[in-house]
């Protein structure tokens, strides 16, 4: 499966419904997006805690809402947990909901929405260790909860497993430099290969992201991992739906 990544590059503003059904259409199979509170703990869809628009500049995390709203044009605000469900809803695709805290307020308010509209199989919630430890709390009390950490450094599960989960990202991000090059250094394609068979022998998922090139996107295929967040929807279809 091919995710999108916020639905970056289809020429959309993205984390919004327009880069969704953009992404969509271009092949996306599912769409990765961002989750984060404002002041008044409402969930809003967006990627930075700043908003910039023509000049004026917004702190999420100590704006409410209702300031947000008035503030930034329809267009430029960010979506609202109702309006994003909405949407998964009517396309019953999946998402990869990236929580950008550790809050349980947070967790508990996405969760909600998953059991309100029966969205187990739909909705995965991701995230960096930092921020979605919380998350993996809350399995205990919702077991089909689908949370997947993103693996810092993968090598280490060959000594220690990581919590138990519904699946896990493996990957890099290329804005970090070097975050690539130290991956691959690494891990080759037969241990990685390894790693992905160990994985699902002790029932996890296992995914890649965020990927944007051929080299990259053929490394992953080679090892047996062929569900992968990207911004290159086109480039990633040619190379992994063959």
């Amino acid at each position: 499966m091919i995710i999108s990544h916020r639905g970056r590059k289809t020429g959309e503003r993205e984390n919004s419904i327009k880069s969704f059904e953009k992404a969509l259409k271009l092949g996306a199979g599912g769409i990765e997006c961002d989750l984060r509170l404002t002041r008044d703990d409402q969930v809003v869809v967006y990627h930075d805690d700043v908003i910039l628009q023509n000049g004026k500049k917004i702190k999420i995390s100590k704006t409410p809402l209702g300031e947000i709203q008035k503030t930034f044009s329809q267009d430029k605000r960010p979506l609202v947990l109702d309006e994003l469900f909405e949407f998964i809803k009517i396309k019953n695709v999946p998402f990869f909901l990236e929580l950008k805290s550790s809050s349980p307020i947070l967790v508990q308010q996405t969760i909600n929405r998953i059991e309100k509209e029966n969205l187990w199989k739909l909705v995965h919630i991701i995230g960096f260790s930092v921020f979605i430890k919380t998350a993996l709390k809350f399995q205990k009390e919702y077991p089909k909860l689908r949370a997947m950490p993103f693996l810092n450094i993968p090598l280490f599960s060959f000594v220690r497993p990581p919590q138990k989960s519904y699946g896990v990202f493996v990957g890099w991000i290329d804005e970090w430099k070097g975050n690539r090059y130290l991956f691959r250094r690494l891990m080759s394609e037969n241990r990685l290969r390894k790693l992905k068979d160990l994985y699902q022998e002790r029932g996890f998922k296992i995914m890649a992201g965020v990927i944007n090139n051929k080299d990259s996107f053929e490394y992953f295929k080679n090892s047996g991992i062929r569900d992968i967040v990207t911004d290159e929807i086109k480039l990633a279809s040619a190379i992994l739906n063959t």
